[in-house]
């Protein structure tokens, strides 16, 4: 919601990434833009996963992998 991720909880948190987990049928309209402008703007667009694109109808898979001191982010459209 819009209300979600505010500034003080992102500054609390201090994420390195995010992973938005979005239905194609989404009547809410789930990442609002106020969201995601708040998630870029602290992380980058290159740091944010979402589990399915509106903008392009893609659905994507997004895979962890870990060594246990690095990880490494996948995506598969």
């Amino acid at each position: 919601s819009a209300t979600s991720t505010t500034p003080e909880f992102l500054a609390v948190v201090n994420p390195q990434l995010a992973v938005i987990s979005v239905g194609a049928d989404n009547r809410f309209g789930h990442p609002t833009p106020e969201v995601m402008e708040r998630l870029e703007e602290k992380l980058g667009p290159e740091n944010i996963y979402l589990t399915y694109d509106a903008r392009t109808g893609e659905h994507h898979t997004i895979e962890f992998i870990t060594d246990g001191e690095r990880l490494w982010v996948r995506v598969e459209r």
